[in-house]
This record gives structure tokens, C-alpha cells and sequence, in this order.
């Protein structure tokens, strides 16, 4: 693990392309048309939120942007960046298996009732399809077996997450566990630097969040971002009883792209439509209309 700990961060270059005189120009112009929709109010029932513009690095939107709350499965995307991370630097491959361990059937399978992939117990699993059941089925045995294939423990793992985090810039973040279960905190602000890091590093895996469904041993899941079907490509959803509802959700608009967070909100409904909302806000302010 330390050889995997010291390559984190080789490379990590600026999450948004273009020169820097091209940013400065359209910081400019966002903040002209942000100060035209100004005189429009807006708020949210969620607990958390933060809306950013991926392209500028502007703030849209922010409501406790700062402040910790559990992310809850939205963990998951973590995972999913360590995993590309490693396909990308040819440590992992699609085709390689991980093992399905009792802890992880038990923890986070059918018995569990929680959200699962599924998965058998002592059976193996392609890399390929434990993405897809991490990211469109929110499979907490996905997760742990993907942290035990590449660390050997959720501990071991979780110093992974950790140390990913840092080289990110999720300075106020730390996670104990790779699916979301209490113990895991982030901000609303880190999530979207988390978001913007796998959209402008993994192009070539981002299509996994977009997908709408997934099938495994002839259980067929949609994908629960409930926003893919008003302009959305991705992200996660997340939901526990301390945290509440809550997404990680980014849609192109224009010349531009929104990132999205929510948390704590009371119902899947209530996340779906407070989501809608504040993207239609985040056109608007972007000068593309609701």
C-alpha cells in the first residue's frame, strides 16, 4: 500500500483546462450573467447544498457549503475515482476479479437490506461489473469488495480514500469506510471538488454514472439519480437516517457544466424535485434559460 499511498497525486494537474487568461475572461462574463439573475431568489429545503460551475470554479449557489454532514453512499464516489485511478495507471484492469469475502455478503449483500449488488458469496467478480454495481445499483458489497481487493480491509482502504482526498483538495473530508455507512464526513464544497476531479481526470470512465440500469444474476436495478432525466449525466445518490436524502448530480448547460450537491432532505421525492429546481436555477444564472 505505501508504493499506491506515494503515486497518489503524480500527475494531478489543474481540475479545469484552458489558460488562464481564457478562465479569468469567463469568470468575467459568468459573474455578468450571475449578477443578471441575481435579482431572482432562491432556496432550498435541503440541509446542505452547494451549485458550482464546472468551468470557472464559480459558486452558484451555497447553503452550509462548508459545514460537515455524512455523505452517505455518495462515498461511493470515492471509491469509483480510486478504482479509475488504478485502471488508469495499469495497476487494475477491467477484466481482472475480486473475491466475494463472507464479510462483504454478509455486510453489504441481499441479507444485509441495504443497497446491494447481489453479489455471491466466496464467488468472483469482474472490476467492470463491481463499477456498475457500485455506481448504478449503490451496492454497499460492491464497495467492499472493491476495498478489499485493493487494500485487503475497509481500513486499509479507507487510508486510501483518505490520502486521495488530500491530493484532491478535500480538506475538510475524512472517511472510515467505503460505503457510506456513519463515521464518513465531507462538505458540500469538497464533494464538488471530488466531482470536478473525476469528470476532467477519468472522461473514459465517467459513461458508468449516466447508465440507466444494470443487471446482475437477473436482477435488474435503474440507476437512482433521479435527475438523468432532466439534463443530468451523473452522479451518485446517497441516503442513511442521519443524513437524510442526498446527491452528488452534473449536467452540461451550454458551453458550461454544473456540479450539484444536495443533502438532507426528507424523501426521495423531495431530492428529486429540489435537485430540478436548483439546476434550473444554475441555467438560468448561466444565462441558458430554466
Amino acid at each position: 500500500m505505501s508504493r499506491r499511498l506515494r503515486q497518489i497525486g503524480a500527475g494531478r494537474g489543474s481540475q479545469r483546462g484552458g489558460s488562464s487568461v481564457r478562465r479569468v475572461l469567463a469568470v468575467l462574463a459568468l459573474v455578468a450573467a450571475a449578477g443578471a439573475a441575481a435579482a431572482q431568489t432562491v432556496s432550498t429545503t435541503a440541509k446542505f447544498a452547494h451549485l458550482e460551475d464546472y468551468e470557472t470554479g464559480a459558486t452558484l449557489f451555497s447553503k452550509a457549503g462548508d459545514e460537515p454532514m455524512p455523505p452517505a453512499s455518495t462515498s461511493k464516489l470515492m471509491v469509483a475515482e480510486i478504482v479509475f485511478h488504478e485502471l488508469k495507471d495499469g495497476r487494475l484492469k477491467l477484466d481482472d476479479t475480486f473475491r466475494v469475502s463472507e464479510y462483504a455478503w454478509r455486510t453489504g449483500g441481499a441479507r444485509s437490506r441495504g443497497s446491494t449488488m447481489f453479489l455471491r458469496v466466496k464467488s468472483e467478480a469482474k472490476v467492470d461489473d463491481l463499477l456498475r454495481g457500485l455506481i448504478i445499483q449503490s451496492g454497499n458489497d460492491a464497495a467492499i469488495v472493491i476495498a478489499e481487493g485493493v487494500a485487503g480491509s475497509e481500513k486499509g482502504f479507507a487510508a486510501i480514500m483518505n490520502a486521495h482526498a488530500r491530493a484532491i483538495g478535500m480538506t475538510r473530508s475524512h472517511f472510515t469506510n467505503p460505503w457510506g455507512r456513519a463515521g464518513n464526513r465531507v462538505t458540500p464544497r469538497d464533494m464538488v471538488k471530488l466531482a470536478s476531479y473525476v469528470i476532467n481526470t477519468y472522461p473514459q470512465y465517467y459513461k458508468y454514472f449516466g447508465q440507466p440500469e444494470f443487471t446482475w444474476r437477473g436482477i435488474r436495478q435503474q440507476n437512482r439519480n433521479p435527475l438523468l432525466a432532466d439534463g443530468a449525466d451523473g452522479l451518485k445518490t446517497g441516503h442513511l437516517a442521519a443524513s437524510g436524502f442526498g446527491l452528488v448530480a452534473s449536467a452540461p448547460v451550454g458551453g458550461h457544466r454544473l456540479i450539484l450537491v444536495l443533502n438532507g432532505l426528507k424523501s426521495e421525492k423531495e431530492r428529486a424535485s429540489e435537485g430540478r429546481r436548483l439546476l434550473d436555477y444554475g441555467r438560468s444564472a448561466l444565462g441558458e434559460g430554466g
